[in-house]
């Protein structure tokens, strides 16, 4: 005999209707984390918003770091499918990435299209950018490890494009991690000086961290390290 959890309500289960609660709750972090910051957020706000009793918050999430690593994770995941994906339709119009890797005269055009749309998922949406970029700095060592670890993700992300079944060497993967390391830091001061948060210095000029400019350094970036260590 089922529990009247376990009964469907509107064509769902009770593990359909706990998985949209999740999301609903991943979806009012983002909403919320991305526009006021995690610290203004609290746990009731986030269920308030999202129309969801606190009973159901703690259904899906340990507590509120819980809640922004889930939201973090989400970001990154959007982010790395639109990365993958603009450089899949490059590969689909006859680029050279597969087992051994994107091909030298390939690789401008593929760090162009990746690198795009990487840039465009933060520009696009402030709250992804703000999540990503600011409020998930330094909130505890759980969201550091997490963090940390996307950092190594995208750099071995950077790999596969370079060197497709390749095992990269010491020099090759120091080499990746610099570049995001570089792209994201440059992506901060993009986000923090448009916020108002942090000033280029007065002799670079107000428009030292255009968007524009970053992707085009960054593309610069990644192509003379892939023909100098990764290619």
């Amino acid at each position: 005999m089922s529990t009247p959890e376990g009964r469907r309500y509107g064509g769902a289960d009770a593990d359909e209707r706990r998985d949209r609660r999740r999301l609903d709750l991943i979806a009012a972090g983002l909403d919320l984390f991305g526009s006021d910051g995690y610290a203004s957020a609290s746990v009731k706000r986030v269920c308030e918003h999202a129309g969801l009793t606190q009973r159901y918050f703690y259904e899906s999430f340990a507590d509120r770091p819980a809640l922004l690593a889930a939201v973090y994770e989400d970001c990154v995941e959007f982010a790395r499918v639109a990365t993958v994906d603009a450089a899949a339709g490059f590969v689909a119009d006859g680029g050279g990435v597969g087992a051994v890797g994107v091909s030298s005269p390939d690789a401008p055009a593929v760090a162009r299209a990746a690198l795009t749309a990487f840039v465009r998922c933060l520009a696009d949406d402030a709250r992804r950018a703000r999540v990503m970029l600011v409020e998930v700095v330094g909130v505890n060592p759980d969201l550091e490890r997490l963090r940390l670890n996307a950092i190594h993700e995208w750099a071995d992300l950077i790999l596969t494009f370079a060197l497709g079944e390749e095992t990269a060497d010491r020099t090759q993967r120091l080499a990746a991690i610099g570049l995001v390391g570089a792209l994201t830091q440059l992506l901060v001061d993009w986000y923090t000086s448009a916020n108002g948060e942090f000033a280029a210095p007065a002799d670079a000029g107000p428009d030292l961290f255009d968007l524009d400019a970053i992707l085009d350094v960054s593309v610069e970036l990644f192509v003379a390290a892939y023909e100098s260590l990764l290619g």
